[in-house]
């Protein structure tokens, strides 16, 4: 499985770098009516919550180096809501996204409802973008920003994971989002996450948590895939073959 609805996979190194590019994006003027207009409609949804900061906006890819520039964060809002635009701005957000495996199987969060993309959906937490807080001089560190997401969206300091790996890029073509898969391994087990993840707000980033078990993995992701972002199978299958070509 390589493609989902207009995702594809792209696989990754482990030592994978990325590298933040000198300069701006430039926007072109007349798209500045419809890009506030798509802003102020987020800041609606989300309670006025939304932060106009920069994120990374992805340029070229390798399998060993990704390359961008920072933009407003308005800028890949407004792309959420608009392929054409989304095109028109050619920005790319870089989201960093843990594919949680612990004693009791895969984690899976339901987002909520007011969530800027992918609302509603189930995805596999920690997730969310690389923004400029993960630039150290040109190196973008993807992996600080899943530390943060992981103490933000689940509350589990970063000495809980025994492994972090990266290992796949899934794209998507509509809206340029290209979300970097990272295995995490956690002795923790879900009891342990969901009380972290209660006690620290967790649960503004999704209605509901469970773990799924590799023995039940095939039938969650079958019974609930009209509901799940794209990104999260391909991963699951992407990881699969990781296993079947590394042998026992």
């Amino acid at each position: 499985m390589t493609e989902i609805a207009g995702h594809s996979l792209v696989p990754v190194d482990p030592a994978l770098r990325i590298t933040l590019l000198p300069g701006e994006v430039t926007v072109p003027a007349p798209l500045e009516p419809a890009i506030a207009a798509a802003w102020t409609a987020a800041q609606r949804r989300a309670g006025g919550r939304l932060f106009n900061g920069r994120v990374f906006s992805v340029e070229q890819v390798t399998p060993s180096r990704i390359t961008g520039r920072l933009v407003e964060y308005r800028l890949a809002v407004a792309g959420f809501s608009d392929p054409v635009l989304a095109a028109a701005l050619a920005v790319r957000p870089l989201s960093v996204c843990g594919v949680l495996r612990t004693p009791d199987g895969i984690v899976f969060g339901r987002r909520t409802t007011q969530a800027t993309y992918e609302a509603g959906l189930w995805q596999m937490p920690p997730a969310g973008s690389v923004d400029a807080g993960a630039v150290r001089g040109d190196v973008v560190d993807a992996i600080a920003a899943l530390r943060g997401e992981l103490a933000e969206e689940l509350g589990l300091p970063w000495s809980s994971i025994t492994l972090c790996r990266p290992f796949a890029l899934v794209v998507h073509a509509a809206s340029g989002v290209h979300d970097l898969g990272c295995l995490l391994e956690s002795p923790a087990g879900f009891a342990e996450i969901a009380t972290a993840a209660a006690a620290t707000g967790g649960s503004r980033e999704y209605q509901e948590l469970r773990a799924v078990p590799a023995v039940e993995l095939a039938g969650f992701v079958a019974a609930n895939r009209a509901a799940m972002v794209p990104a999260a199978p391909l991963f699951l299958a992407a990881l699969e073959q990781i296993a079947a070509h590394s042998g026992p």
